[in-house]
């Protein structure tokens, strides 16, 4: 098992560390992701706000606070590494992204460069559904690939883990996108 947080790294009310249990790494990870969410957005209004905001003193109490949230956004971010590594742990997976192989339940199959790049992103994101945009750009970092090349990885994908034999799905929902659901 990986290790626990340390104690610069408070728990929030309920995290369980030691947990036995994936849906609780996705929860985290879930929690995580739109805490970081927030305090993005906080940024940005409280951005726009700086050059208005008055007299100097008043300025240097926003910059405190800015750089309050944004220690807050990297104790996140570390979170969701955690949470992450534990994830993979939890649910059996085991990659080695040198040869591309994941091995689950004593089996392992091969992936491609863009496989393994799709089902990392589908595995952070899980239980999320991403857009089609959004995984794209999530898990090859382009925007401008077409669709259509994004389902045929999607494609291939679901036949490896069904090959390997994965108690996940690999599914789409019309106007929501693609999800890897795990099997409890």
């Amino acid at each position: 098992m990986t290790t626990a947080p340390d104690r610069l790294d408070p728990l929030l009310e309920g995290e369980d560390p030691q947990t036995e249990y994936a849906r609780d790494a996705r929860h985290w990870i879930a929690l995580y992701r739109e805490m970081i969410t927030f305090n993005r957005d906080l940024l940005e209004r409280v951005g726009r706000m700086m050059p208005m905001s008055g007299p100097a003193s008043r300025r240097e109490a926003i910059q405190r606070d800015l750089a309050v949230i944004e220690e807050q956004m990297h104790r996140y971010e570390r979170r969701i590494e955690y949470w992450t590594k534990q994830q993979w742990e939890l649910e059996g997976l085991h990659l080695d992204p040198e040869t591309r192989t994941l091995t689950w339940g004593g089996s392992s199959i091969k992936l491609t460069k863009r496989e393994l790049q799709l089902l990392v992103t589908l595995v952070e994101w899980s239980p999320h559904f991403l857009n089609a945009r959004r995984l794209l750009v999530e898990a090859w970092h382009d925007s401008a690939l077409p669709e259509e090349t994004l389902r045929t990885y999607i494609v291939r994908l679901r036949l490896k883990l069904s090959e390997l034999g994965l108690r996940a799905e690999l599914i789409n929902r019309p106007r929501q996108g693609y999800a890897l659901i795990f099997g409890s």
